[in-house]
């Protein structure tokens, strides 16, 4: 688990790791919805998709060092990002997170482990 920070605000404060094949290639297919303060960090991602979701999402792309590359704002069931290139996390985070914080491309995004 760790907290996502912009600027040193919390986005979210309960941000599960995926960096196992399994854990990525569920995400979150299981979740039956996500809270504000939740998210899910998926390691070496350039590309998601929403199919069988059964909520909406932000997600967001980020490079290695944690710059926001692609924004993708309330995705629903069934779609699928582009490719982003150099993206090497991926941040989703429930819909209207985004907007709400007021995040935008290529702000910072750091990680602090609880």
């Amino acid at each position: 688990m760790c907290k996502a920070l912009k600027n040193g605000a919390v986005l979210a404060d309960e941000i599960r790791i995926a960096d196992h094949f399994f854990q990525r290639l569920v995400g979150l297919l299981k979740d039956k919805t996500l809270s504000p303060n939740q998210g899910l960090l998926l390691n070496r991602c350039r590309q998601v998709h929403t199919i069988g979701m059964k909520f909406p999402i932000d997600v967001i792309f980020l490079s290695e060092d944690g710059e926001v590359l692609l924004i993708q704002n309330d995705m629903r069931s069934g779609q699928i990002s582009p490719t982003v290139k150099g993206a090497f996390w991926c941040l989703e985070l429930m819909s209207g997170t985004v907007q709400k914080q007021g995040l935008a491309l290529h702000d910072q995004v750091a990680f602090q482990s609880l």
